[in-house]
């Protein structure tokens, strides 16, 4: 049971790194655009607060997109390959990312075109992270389960 929380939580933190640098991605590429443009940079802030908004947004994605997917992936496939783990994974991250864009959205009475792009956008905004996630829950169980046979076999050759 310590050994599956210590996992996930690995690749809870990974996924949260990763949707944290997905923000500094979006900032530079916002950044180049104004530049480029010749439009107002932001201010001296900009960059801050916007790797600060994606990290308090990222804090809140983990427990309610990532785990649950990485979760799911993991039951579907019990103990199975990773391509499978990261397909079903990957799903299920996009249908919560949708729909808890969706009930945004309609909470705050956004038009139906800019729903369906910001539920479009919040489906790429996830996948990158819940693979890290599925990728380092499942690298840490087959790490671990390589260093149990390693260790077992150190102990059959330590009493020959």
């Amino acid at each position: 049971m310590i050994g599956m929380i210590a996992r996930h939580l690995a690749g809870a933190v990974a996924a949260l790194l990763v949707f944290v640098a997905q923000g500094i991605v979006a900032y530079v590429g916002l950044l180049v655009y104004a530049v480029i443009t010749d439009a107002g940079l932001g201010g001296q802030l900009a960059g801050p607060f916007l790797v600060l908004l994606a990290s308090g947004l990222g804090v809140a994605l983990v427990p309610l997109v990532f785990v649950p997917a990485g979760l799911a992936g993991e039951a579907a496939t019990k103990g199975g390959r990773l391509p499978l783990k990261l397909l079903i994974a990957s799903a299920v991250a996009a249908v919560l990312a949708t729909i808890y864009v969706a009930v945004l959205a309609a909470a705050t009475d956004v038009p139906t075109v800019s729903t369906v792009l910001t539920c479009l956008g919040g489906v790429v905004a996830v996948l990158a992270p819940t693979t890290v996630y599925v990728g380092v829950a499942h690298g840490v169980l087959h790490t671990s389960s390589i260093w149990r046979r390693l260790q077992a076999s150190a102990s059959a050759v330590r009493r020959i």
